[in-house]
């Protein structure tokens, strides 16, 4: 049911509060980000998004639903996301403010 590829086809950087970026290229990397370093706990699309990684994890979720979910997340909490395009550049997601 689930494509289950190890990659997103375009990863996705993330801003912390502590100035470090990291770069999510899976649902993995997504949930570890989700779990340890996320600067709002308790959102609807937080939540939404690990249960969608835990799901992925167990064949059961395509990685690119996990994916949008995530970006879900990013900009409920306002944690500033690059959202990679295919030819390399990089889109900016702007939080609402």
């Amino acid at each position: 049911m689930s494509d289950h590829s190890a990659f997103w086809e375009n990863p996705i950087s993330i801003d912390l509060d502590t100035g470090e970026r990291l770069v999510l290229r899976s649902p993995q990397d997504a949930l570890y980000a989700l779990v340890s370093d996320w600067p709002v706990n308790g959102g609807v699309h937080q939540q939404r998004a690990i249960d969608f990684c835990r799901a992925w994890l167990a064949g059961r979720m395509p990685a690119e639903t996990v994916r949008q979910a995530f970006i879900l997340a990013a900009l409920e909490a306002g944690v500033a996301i690059n959202d990679d395009d295919e030819d390399g550049s990089e889109a900016a997601v702007n939080p609402p403010v």
